[in-house]
């Protein structure tokens, strides 16, 4: 949620499930593995009316922990009054009445301890409250926020809603350092009526190197470590899930007349998927001067081998096409590696979908070293003049030490 500090007072999150705002931007990067989405985690809410969420599941977390770090009125219980099953929904009800020294109770659910994923492909579908004051969201925190507090470590806003200040928007966001509370890195999506008069899917597709938010099924904001800049991108690690219905707080603003009570999010369900081939994240070692190929300045200049060591600028994903074609995707923008203009220029990543100027033949080298040959003009590529030139796919056959590469498994 946006505008929020958290409290220690959670738990050190394990492993134990784990399967294995303020700038605007535009959409720039397309899925990135070739292989399919594939179920791991679900819950439809089909309970017996009445009775209280899947403990197995999530945990219901109680009190008002000082406002959650945003002002917040609400005292979240684990009372069946604040959250329960109604005709396969979950239902987040706040209500207005005094509890604990609060005047408003209401619900917050976590997967911690329970639950936690390393990327994926998070899909909710819910029918968000309205009213001033007012503040559903679904979202994810990094699973080491017990020992590397917030925002270090991460957040991932699925969908947050605050009614009457933009009753037909709903916003995506990321936290993390740096670029946390009223600096995080958001956009919002906005149709012709409130969300609040439909149930509505959100979705998050989340892979290495790039975050991708979608409503039904349409995308609209997308994020990648070129995005943050020099501080750390926190989303290389497990995750856990969150629902709960805010009431007040700095960004929403607080509850007045106008406002109805109760007030309720319901949740069809939250499903959660991941790439059936998982991720195949490589460096590129280059044989003519054993250096490691860049993607420099966030990926905007050309492929080079210069790298003594690995960082994001030197990851790439090694995407299976078939029939030993692959694409390269950086690890640090999100975009594919091409041969522009028929592989005349240097190979860059700056393309959001994979193309025949995307696509290399891999190949192997007598001493185990494999080759990548350009599909735009079927040239091999070379770290010309021992590595101190970019790449370029010019050569029409391999000549030695300058066309062949190293692939480091990451």
């Amino acid at each position: 949620m946006k505008k929020k500090w958290f409290s220690l007072l959670l738990s050190t999150v394990c492993a134990a499930g784990l399967v294995t705002p303020w700038n605007t931007h535009l959409p720039t990067a397309e899925a990135s593995s070739s292989s399919n989405w594939v179920p791991i985690w679900s819950d439809d809410f089909n309970g017996p009316n009445g009775s209280g969420v899947d403990t197995s599941k999530w945990n219901l977390e109680t009190g008002n922990n000082n406002g959650w770090g945003n002002n917040e009125l609400e005292y979240y219980t684990n009372r069946t009054n604040n959250s329960y099953m109604e005709n396969g929904n979950l239902v987040i009800q706040a209500l207005k009445e005094n509890y604990q020294g609060s005047q408003y109770t209401s619900a917050r659910l976590t997967t911690a301890n329970k639950f936690n994923v390393k990327y994926g492909k998070i899909d909710i579908r819910a029918k968000v409250p309205y009213g001033k004051g007012i503040w559903p969201a679904a979202w994810m925190l990094g699973s080491d926020i017990g020992s590397n507090p917030w925002p270090a470590s991460g957040e991932i806003d699925v969908m947050e809603y605050i009614g009457p200040p933009a009753p037909n928007t709903v916003y995506g966001t990321i936290h993390g350092p740096g670029y946390s509370g009223d600096k995080g890195l958001s956009a919002g999506y906005t149709i012709g009526e409130p969300f609040s008069n439909a149930f509505h899917s959100y979705t998050v597709e989340w892979e290495p190197g790039v975050i991708r938010w979608y409503v039904d099924g349409k995308l609209y904001h997308t994020r990648t470590p070129a995005d943050v800049g020099d501080n750390t991108w926190a989303y290389d690690k497990p995750f856990f899930l969150l629902l709960n219905l805010a009431v007040g707080g700095n960004w929403p603003g607080y509850p007045d007349a106008s406002t109805a009570f109760p007030q309720k999010l319901l949740v069809d369900y939250v499903h959660v998927f991941q790439r059936e081939g998982g991720y195949n994240i490589v460096a590129l070692k280059a044989g003519a001067n054993g250096k490691y190929v860049t993607a420099e300045d966030y990926g905007r200049g050309a492929l080079i081998a210069r790298s003594d060591n690995v960082s994001t600028w030197e990851r790439f994903e090694l995407v299976d096409l078939g029939s030993n074609r692959v694409a390269l995707r950086s690890m640090i923008n999100g975009k594919y590696v091409s041969a522009d203009n028929n592989g005349t220029s240097p190979l860059i990543a700056n393309k959001t979908s994979i193309g025949t100027w995307e696509t290399f033949e891999l190949g192997t080298t007598a001493d185990g070293k494999r080759t990548l040959k350009s599909l735009a003009n079927n040239n091999y590529v070379t770290a010309d003049n021992t590595g101190s030139s970019p790449l370029i796919a010019n050569r029409s056959s391999v000549g030695g030490a300058w066309e062949a590469f190293e692939v480091v498994k990451q």
